[in-house]
């Protein structure tokens, strides 16, 4: 379960901006290449977020469908399974445009 390291990271970010403040909202992009379960990673940043002042910030998630730009033909496509393979002329030679980020976007606190 990958998640728990993972909200780890998140919290250890959000407390060092949050400067003492409390938090009440963290968001985040999350492509869908990094295959994080979403419900799983809430309950893990909700563990290691207690006896903290990121304890019961709700952890907003934002879902990034990969898009793929072909090598051979240039086109954008957004494919669903693997091999990931171009929209357009069906090549595997593509390179990963987006669907592979993890970023916390932004930090709401109190006060």
């Amino acid at each position: 379960m990958h998640e728990l390291a993972i909200a780890d990271a998140v919290l250890s970010l959000v407390l060092e901006q949050a400067a003492e403040r409390r938090v009440s909202k963290v968001g985040m992009r999350i492509g869908r290449l990094r295959q994080v379960v979403p419900s799983s990673l809430r309950f893990s940043f909700e563990l290691v977020a207690r006896d903290t002042v990121a304890q019961s910030a709700e952890l907003e998630i934002e879902a990034v469908p990969v898009r793929v730009r072909c090598d051979d033909c240039s086109a954008d496509s957004e494919p669903t399974a693997f091999p990931l393979t171009c929209g357009h002329c069906g090549t595997m030679s593509v390179a990963v445009a987006e669907g592979n980020e993890m970023l916390v976007e932004w930090i709401e606190t109190e006060g």
